[in-house]
């Protein structure tokens, strides 16, 4: 097991943060385990004899950096043994009746109903007994138990204790209904043990397999736990436990089954802390149903899935969240959630250098008067997918419910494939550095936020977002940013290809730093209050290719900047309800795009290839089309021509406008295209008069139209693409 064990030492990487890049990596696994070839071929066969040798383990390529994860083979997981659903000649017949339990063979013995195996081998076992156990205690031995409507409960201890054994199989024989559960109090030979603590507790390798069913119930703590690691290929397990479900040292894995978890804690975990090339889990097929009190899935470094079905509720799901959004000028939305950001912690290098502050790692940064204020008692964790330090998803179907957030990593998140659907109580899809979604088809239904990462690369796929916040936020949580305008060369969205829609209450397209947008079809209906918008970047947003359409109320109302290199326009067109058609037309009246928003909104910003430079455009509102539509965006030529005209323009530059445009902004400013302001202007003029709450508010007469203009720095932009004005 040890020289077996070697081949995964490239996951070492799985804890190492690379120096943040954007762009896609196209970092599809290229894993076997998602298909019939990812696995070796079961056969009859009683020892793990396609396990690597020390040589064969030797030649596997040792990488280092976090690219090992790309290059990585979790297919060697699996044995012919793990997914050889049957079993071979039986060592001995094992049988409980009532208090005792009789055997007929060799390699175990009874003392009453407790059965001790000592020899490798293939046990069978039948009958029921409320107060018996197996123990096996067989060092450097394989030994494979055949639970053949087996029905094993202990009131004060373990049902399958594995004290000693190289490796042991649990397999469920064809057509058989098998139970094992412990007691909800145990008593220790020595009061100072605390193991074994679960209804199927093992020291050492465990896999699970075979096509029958096995009922668990872990009364006392874990349903099942291994003190090493836990394979599963087969059988349907439905477990119950008051505390972890399945929790598995160094790692679990599973190519088959159907497993069903409800449990008081975590549903599925691994748990190594100390070695950085464990602590994972690796799923490439199966089907999960996990309904868990905190945690679905919770892996200590990496969760990977190449395959299976999943069906998650942690904490009671989404509708138990306590995430509000609030509407007014209040936070102005550059507060961020900087407990989310659980790796960015002072002091860890892996992540890189980031200012030093004080951190509570259940509720974010704090000044040092308000840390000492601040309980660092344990908060409880309540998201659907959770690892250490990166999540990658290359396939499998997943439905998740949570309380907290669906998908969070302390690292990295890639999607490369699968179809996901995401309730989530805060954040849809978190990761502390990267985000990066390239394949596959991703629909947040509920959050809060809907991707939140210091960087978010889109550059293929399929996503559906709706958000009571912003639809993406990137944020790196490196400052508290609860002034406007705050800005992170470490934070981007780029946006290269794939198709992106997102109905967001707060900001559409929220970024701290830089947003580019180079290819893809991006459509964004946003806020309707006047203290958000659908684009919103504290740096440059440069639109070089794709489509891009943002609606959304006027007042903060933002468009990409001049450094942009595929012509824009933005029109404030007055106020329009949900549903309202807009068209743009060349000077001949052909039709260039129509698009309903589904929210009532003021502003549009429209981007396309088809947009020429030198030539006449016109918007035009209401009207109708008859052709399809997808996310409010209705295919070419359909335009019934019955609309009223807007406003017109001459793409002269490369941001064209149409009617006085938002704000954009309190004394912050972002890299979008913004009112000029006055040399002498001073930004902290700029805030509103304050109510009784002390929040800030707006007079009833108040028009944005009447800003000030000022002129920009010579790059137009200013340092960052912040104005000249407030970089000071």
């Amino acid at each position: 097991m040890k020289h077996y064990k070697k081949a995964f030492s490239f996951l070492t990487a799985a804890l190492t943060f690379a120096a943040i890049t954007s762009g896609c990596s196209n970092s599809k696994s290229g894993n076997p385990g998602s298909s019939s070839e990812s696995v070796s071929e079961a056969k009859p066969v009683t020892d793990d004899s396609n396990r690597p040798s020390e040589s064969e383990s030797d030649s596997i390529p040792q990488t280092s950096g976090i690219l090992a994860l790309k290059n990585d083979n979790f297919g060697q997981i699996f044995s012919d043994r793990d997914m050889n659903q049957n079993y071979g000649e039986i060592t001995a017949e094992i049988g409980f009746n009532g208090n005792k339990a009789i055997i007929t063979g060799s390699g175990a013995s009874a003392e009453s109903a407790v059965v001790t195996i000592t020899q490798e081998g293939v046990y069978h076992i039948t009958g029921k007994t409320a107060n018996g156990q197996i123990v096996v205690n067989a060092p450097q031995a394989k030994v494979q138990l055949v639970l053949d409507n087996a029905d094993i409960a202990n009131a004060n201890s373990s049902a399958v204790y594995i004290a000693d054994a190289d490796k042991t199989f649990i397999t469920l024989a064809p057509d058989s209904m098998n139970f094992l559960s412990d007691g909800e109090t145990y008593s220790y030979l020595d009061e100072t043990d605390a193991e074994p603590d679960a209804a199927v507790f093992s020291e050492d390798s465990l896999t699970i397999n075979g096509t029958g069913s096995l009922t668990v119930n872990g009364n006392y703590n874990d349903g099942i736990r291994c003190k090493d690691d836990i394979v599963i290929t087969g059988g349907i397990l439905d477990i119950t436990a008051a505390s972890d479900g399945i929790k598995g040292k160094d790692y679990v894995a599973a190519a088959g089954g159907t497993v069903t978890v409800n449990s008081g804690q975590d549903g599925v975990k691994s748990t190594n802390k100390t070695d950085t090339s464990k602590g994972f889990i690796y799923i490439c097929g199966g089907t999960f149903n996990i309904t868990a009190a905190q945690d679905g899935f919770q892996a200590e470094t990496s969760f990977v899935a190449d395959g299976g079905e999943f069906n998650i509720i942690s904490g009671g799901g989404s509708e138990n969240s306590t995430k509000t959004h609030n509407d007014d000028f209040g936070t102005m939305h550059g507060g961020r959630d900087f407990g989310d950001f659980k790796g960015f912690r002072q002091n860890e290098s892996e992540y890189g250098e980031f200012p030093e502050m004080n951190f509570d790692s259940n509720v974010g940064f704090f000044s040092d008067e308000t840390a000492s204020e601040i309980s660092t008692s344990e908060t409880v964790s309540t998201k659907g997918i959770k690892g250490g330090a990166e999540i990658r998803i290359n396939g499998g179907t997943f439905i998740v419910d949570s309380a907290d957030d669906a998908i969070h990593s302390n690292g990295n998140v890639n999607i490369a494939g699968g179809t996901l659907e995401l309730s989530a109580g805060n954040k849809g899809i978190h990761g502390d550095s990267h985000a990066e979604i390239s394949d596959g088809t991703v629909k947040v239904l509920t959050s809060y936020e809907g991707i939140e990462a210091a960087i978010i690369d889109i550059c293929g796929g399929e996503l559906e977002i709706k958000a009571s916040d912003d639809g993406f936020n990137a944020s790196d949580g490196s400052t508290p940013q609860e002034g406007m305008g705050t800005y992170s060369n470490r934070v981007q969205i780029n946006i290269s290809d794939g198709f992106v829609y997102i109905n967001a209450d707060g900001d559409g397209l929220d970024s701290n730093g830089d947003m580019t947008i180079s290819g893809g079809t991006i459509l964004v209906d946003g806020p309707v209050n006047g203290g958000n918008g659908a684009l919103d970047g504290n740096g440059e947003i440069i639109v070089s290719g794709g489509l891009l359409v943002a609606a959304g109320s006027a007042q903060m109302a933002e468009v990409p900047g001049d450094s942009s290199s595929q012509n824009v326009v933005g029109a404030n067109i007055g106020s329009c309800s949900g549903g309202t058609l807009v068209t743009l037309t060349d000077s001949r009246g052909n039709e260039i795009l129509s698009y309903a928003p589904s929210k009532n909104f003021e502003h549009i910003v429209i981007s396309s290839p088809d947009i020429k430079s030198g030539e006449n455009y016109t918007i035009y509102t209401g009207g109708s089309s008859d052709s399809t539509e997808n996310h409010g965006l209705y295919e070419n030529s359909g335009y019934k021509n019955d609309g009223t005209e807007a406003g017109s323009f001459t793409a002269e530059n490369v941001v064209s406008t149409i009617g006085s445009q938002g704000m954009g902004g309190f004394g912050g400013f972002g890299g979008g295209k913004r009112p000029e302001m006055p040399d002498d202007f001073d930004p902290g003029q700029m805030q509103p008069p304050t109510g009784d709450d002390g929040r800030p508010e707006m007079p009833g007469d108040f028009d944005p139209g009447q800003m000030p203009e000022r002129p920009d720095s010579k790059d137009g932009h200013g340092r960052n693409g912040r104005a000249e004005s407030d970089i000071n």
